[in-house]
């Protein structure tokens, strides 16, 4: 951004006069402002808030008329934040050289002058006309770090800033760089983690269509339509869409991690019959028992009604929990097991979907993390246990959207019981 180089009708610069005192700044006003940056410093989370901030905050603390924040990159600056009566300054990039905000950058101390004139040729040109005399320039570091360069500003014919002003101006410029380094810092890790659940979503759909064709291939195989298959043989393609079928369960995993962070994921629901529900799951989880000779049980008490959920989602928060059990069993067997529950807390009929295993259960103390995302427990048995890490953090966010909950009971040794709570819905 450039500013019209003659046009001084819009900035009329005051008339001669001795210079004139600023009002004085009221106690409980200075207090005031330290607590409004003190507020977002500990608040501390956008940048463009803190910013604003600290504009207002030295405008009455410094006794002054206006401010801006400029960054700085190699031997330029770019104001990025100014007090709403100076927004033409917005966007505004300016060459370092010869400046006193080049020199704040540089020596990293406070520097004030008297008038416009004694900076450079284009802010000598430029303050005037915004009707601008005495500027205060300070420095923004936090942990040895430049994060910006603080200027205020007084109108024409005002007394220059004296050593209380820098004092108290410093110690808002202080506060104010450790709430940016904490704004920066926190907006950092969210566009990594924006990066991460953009490239989860990536990977997990290239992978899902080689998947696809793998799975298509198996099934002819497993049906006999290229041919006669020999037992041997036979019993390898069962165990290949065991493991396509898993492979396949981690990939929606990764899938639906990536939409709950991004939030464009939203419930669908409709009828959904508890048995059918339970026999379209079972199609996944009998092979995983199977192959591990655990037993497995399922008991659907009578007359349960439809619930009104979206069935896919529900279906893949019991695999989740179905999948687990098995992993984490190996001797005995896993139940399942569909109920009326209790009322919730709006009064509304629920239902119970328990999956209970007799596997090595789990410590109280690492039950708080077991719905974090990536969290995984450390004294598990075996290194076959790893995972993820994120079933669990799943199986809770999509229970909270299907409007239900997830419920834990565990004990070392002892097994665990995992519980989707839903609403009936009706």
């Amino acid at each position: 951004m450039t500013l019209p180089p003659s046009d001084p009708a819009p900035f009329a610069a005051a008339p001669t006069a001795p210079p004139i005192a600023p009002p004085a700044l009221d106690r409980t006003a200075a207090l005031g402002t330290v607590r409004a940056v003190a507020r977002a410093l500990a608040a501390g989370t956008d940048s463009t808030e803190v910013l604003k901030t600290l504009c207002d905050a030295a405008t009455i603390r410094g006794r002054g008329t206006g401010a801006a924040v400029a960054e700085i990159s190699f031997d330029t600056g770019t104001y990025v934040a100014v007090t709403d009566d100076r927004k033409e300054l917005v966007g505004l990039r300016f060459s370092l050289n010869g400046t006193i905000t080049g020199r704040v950058a540089t020596e990293r101390r406070p520097i004030g002058v008297p008038s416009a004139s004694e900076s450079s040729p284009f802010f000598a040109d430029l303050m005037p006309r915004l009707g601008i005399g005495p500027i205060l320039v300070l420095p923004l570091v936090a942990h040895d770090v430049l994060l910006g360069v603080l200027s205020v500003f007084r109108a024409m014919g005002q007394q220059p800033f004296d050593p209380q002003d820098e004092e108290r101006l410093a110690t808002v410029a202080d506060l104010a760089a450790l709430a940016l380094w904490k704004a920066h810092k926190l907006e950092e890790v969210q566009r990594a983690d924006a990066a991460k659940t953009s490239l989860l979503a990536t990977l997990s759909h290239e992978l899902r269509t080689p998947l696809t064709a793998l799975e298509g291939y198996g099934e002819l195989l497993e049906d006999e339509i290229l041919g006669p298959l020999s037992t041997a043989q036979r019993d390898v393609i069962v165990r290949l869409r065991s493991v396509s079928r898993h492979l396949g369960a981690l990939i929606e995993d990764l899938l639906t991690y990536a939409s709950l962070e991004a939030d464009h994921l939203t419930a669908r629901e409709g009828p959904v019959r508890l048995m059918e529900l339970i026999d379209s799951l079972l199609v996944f989880v009998e092979p995983l028992a199977r192959e591990k000779g655990i037993e497995l049980s399922v008991d659907v008490e009578d007359g349960l009604p439809e619930i009104r959920t979206d069935e896919a989602r529900a279906r893949q928060i019991l695999l989740n929990l179905c999948q687990n059990a098995v992993k984490f069993t190996e001797h005995g067997e896993v139940s399942i097991k569909v109920s009326r529950g209790s009322p919730g807390q709006d009064g509304a009929p629920t239902v119970r979907l328990a999956v209970r295993d007799s596997g090595i259960g789990i410590d109280t103390a690492d039950l708080q993390r077991l719905f974090r995302p990536f969290s995984q427990l450390e004294d598990v048995p075996t290194r076959r246990h790893r995972g993820t890490g994120l079933g669990l953090y799943i199986c809770k966010r999509l229970a909270v959207m299907l409007r239900g909950r997830v419920e834990v009971v565990s004990r070392p040794g002892e097994g665990s019981v995992f519980t989707l709570v839903l609403p009936i819905g009706h």
